[in-house]
């Protein structure tokens, strides 16, 4: 008896990593406005520094779409479309972004996203709960996006063909991302509106 509750409680203890309410608690307690100023600036120095000079590398002046993660969602032939006007050393440029730079620079806005959301609702923590964690969504659908293009535009420069299903794939991932980014918006905007309905009622 006591070895199949130890057995249990092995197969448990992982999962108990992801405390997920204990990475909430702890942005909402470690997070202030100099911390989020602080992750503004690296998110914008990192976007004009480092992803705007990576993602001239792949860039095509005639081009509509810079980046297929910019789009909101797209097909097999959008793929191929801004693949074949590249040449070879442009899509290895793209595969390294998606690989490397863009996986970085999730990070940096997921928790610069996280900080905000935890400042402006860290009176209400209580109430809000893991709300503060939503951005991390984004980054989770973006990353897995990431890894569809990557895998894409290997498969693009190994036998001049990509497949259906994971370009599909790519763009419900893509599509997905966009749905987060807009919820951690509105969930930005919440937080200033009642953050300024508490100024307006302490000031009464």
């Amino acid at each position: 008896m006591f070895g199949r509750k130890d057995d249990s409680e092995d197969k448990i203890a992982p999962f108990r990593v992801l405390n997920l309410k204990g990475v909430s608690q702890f942005f909402y307690q470690k997070s202030n406005l100099v911390t989020g100023v602080s992750l503004t600036a690296i998110f914008v120095g990192y976007l004009l520094f480092v992803m705007m000079g990576k993602g001239a590398g792949f860039e095509v002046a005639d081009s509509n779409i810079r980046s297929l993660g910019t789009s909101f969602g797209f097909d097999q032939l959008d793929v191929i479309a801004f693949l074949a006007i590249r040449s070879d050393e442009m899509i290895t440029a793209y595969i390294t972004f998606n690989q490397v730079w863009d996986v970085l620079f999730g990070l940096i806005y997921g928790l610069m996203y996280i900080v905000w959301v935890s400042v402006l609702f860290k009176p209400l923590s209580q109430k809000a709960g893991r709300l503060n964690l939503v951005p991390f969504l984004q980054v989770i659908f973006d990353w897995l996006e990431n890894y569809q293009l990557a895998l894409l535009s290997k498969q693009y420069l190994a036998d001049g063909m990509i497949s259906m299903s994971n370009a599909q794939l790519a763009s419900v991932f893509s599509v997905i991302k966009w749905g987060c980014s807009g919820l951690t918006y509105i969930l930005i905007f919440t937080g200033i509106v009642l953050m300024v309905m508490r100024v307006l009622l302490n000031k009464n």
